[in-house]
């Protein structure tokens, strides 16, 4: 009989109710006619590309064909070749967030050629023309500081720290902050979180609501830029600033939802227009409010090869989830540890084949994103390096990428009686080894374990061929899986390879 193995993350609140999975998978959905509707494709692989010091790396932003990298305390330019800079300014800070923007390169009068770079306090602007770098001080810089930026029709944006306010610069000149170009953002008294420039309109998201502004070409001389559209409050807020990312012709942020004068845990919304949609089911919202706290998680959006994602990380939890606009399902992202911090943990094959080493399932290794001359590149939160993520890669940097699905329950849906497994099938793409086992090549494995007691304890694992090079009939089979009134299967692979999972079957 065929079983419930394929399919999106759902393990929420009790694995009693279901348990299942998807980590190092995404599900990928085909049209009617396909063997499966879904089938479930293994996540990027990362590759070094280029190092930016040995200090994590704490944004990027690709300007005037170069990428810029913020790691430690240090502003880098990297070029398509991967070739590093030297520092091209100092900020006061070396750890936690940036946000960064450009006011575009300077032709016939538009444009000013500037970087601007925020840290939480400090605001400094690179010239990419000059070479200068400067920190803001003066006019009408907030003196609290700004750790939120984006730039709309000439102007850069910041959200005032501790404030419900937000401030511009000067058109082009982000140099220059009137102290006149300030306005309270105050149609709830709930502190200013974000801002984020959305179809030419200014997002002003709060801890509990967010506002709509429009471009009312008030020059910053007399006063801020921007009104608020009238009626265009949201009833939704983040506890996270740098959740707020923008993607799908939409964006998406961590929310809270305000009720009354404060607000309520409401998991990841998206919105389109003015109108907030919920895209975390309740047990993706209550897996993620059982964290230490969620006000440090950031996320970023990349499309590739069809599937456009949303990928939020939550350090204080120690995971990475990532949504799918394509399919609006979600899946895990995690990258390869020896010692395990939370989560799960699996017995994978060691690297030389020996016997099998630790695997802690925790967050994915990128800590911002950029997409740069035609590459996914993430930067490393625990030093300077820059990845490139690729769907033809199934290592992470040299270290296994193991992927995971935990299946459904399998039980007898009429009486709860016990079932007899002789036999469990995996239908999946075989024969993708590295070269012919007689010769040397490597015969990849998949693994399986199951649980009898709705998820909690787990048996050892038991591996099974996946087919050298070109043993594309060969079964991936394992027998006499004895008696079971309700069983969970996991299946996980670390070997290098193509990983393609289509169903199951159980006899």
């Amino acid at each position: 009989m065929n079983i419930p193995f394929v399919g999106p993350t759902y393990a929420g609140r009790s694995s009693n109710i279901d348990a299942s999975r998807s980590v190092n998978f995404y599900p990928e959905t085909n049209p009617g006619g396909a063997k499966s509707v879904i089938a479930l494709v293994n996540t990027p692989g990362t590759v070094l590309w280029t190092q930016a010091g040995p200090s994590p790396v704490r944004g990027m932003h690709v300007f005037a064909g170069q990428l810029y990298v913020v790691a430690g305390g240090k502003l880098y330019s990297v070029d398509a070749r991967g070739v590093v800079s030297g520092s091209l300014g100092t900020l006061a800070t070396s750890a936690g967030r940036v946000a960064i923007a450009d006011n575009g390169v300077a032709a016939s009068g538009v444009g000013g050629n500037q970087l601007m770079i925020v840290d939480g306090g400090s605001g400094y602007i690179h010239n990419a023309a000059t070479g200068a770098f400067v920190t803001i001080s003066g006019g009408g810089w907030p003196a609290s500081g700004a750790s939120t930026l984006t730039y709309i029709d000439g102007y850069f944006v910041v959200g005032n720290a501790n404030s419900m306010s937000v401030s511009a610069s000067n058109l082009y000149d982000g140099t220059v902050w009137s102290a006149l170009a300030t306005s309270p953002v105050s149609a709830a008294p709930d502190l200013v979180q974000a801002v984020i420039n959305v179809h030419q309109q200014l997002w002003v998201i709060k801890e509990y609501t967010s506002e709509v502004w429009y471009d009312a070409g008030t020059p910053t001389s007399q006063g801020f830029p921007f009104n608020r559209i009238s009626g265009a409050v949201v009833d939704y807020g983040t506890p996270a600033p740098a959740s707020v990312a923008r993607g799908d012709n939409s964006f998406f942020f961590l929310a809270n939802q305000r009720n009354n004068d404060g607000g309520e845990f409401a998991g990841v919304v998206e919105l389109s227009g003015i109108i907030p949609q919920i895209v975390t089911p309740p047990a993706v919202t209550y897996r993620m409010s059982r964290y230490p706290t969620v006000g440090d998680a950031f996320a970023y959006c990349y499309s590739s090869e069809g599937h456009t994602f949303y990928v939020i990380t939550f350090p204080a939890g120690n995971a990475t989830w990532v949504y799918d606009a394509a399919t609006q399902m979600w899946h895990e992202r995690s990258t390869w540890t020896e010692q395990a911090l939370s989560g799960d943990r699996l017995a994978v094959p060691a690297a030389n084949g020996a016997g099998t080493a630790p695997q802690s399932f925790g967050r994915h290794v990128g800590n911002c994103y950029a997409g740069y001359a035609d590459m996914h590149l993430v930067g490393d939160w625990q030093n300077g390096n820059i990845y490139e993520m690729r769907s033809d890669v199934y290592q992470d940097n040299g270290l296994p990428l193991v992927s995971m699905r935990t299946s459904q329950h399998v039980f007898d849906k009429k009486g709860m009686e016990n079932i007899f497994i002789r036999r469990l099938v995996l239908d999946m793409e075989t024969g993708v080894g590295d070269g012919a086992a007689q010769q040397g090549g490597m015969e990849p494995q998949a693994g399986l374990a199951w649980s009898d007691d709705g998820g909690h304890t787990w048996s050892n694992e038991y591996w099974a061929s996946m087919g050298a090079a070109g043993r594309y009939r060969t079964r991936v089979i394992w027998r006499r899986l004895g008696w079971s009134r309700d069983r969970i299967f996991r299946v996980s692979i670390s070997d290098p390879v193509k990983r393609v999972l289509i169903g199951a079957d159980a006899i």
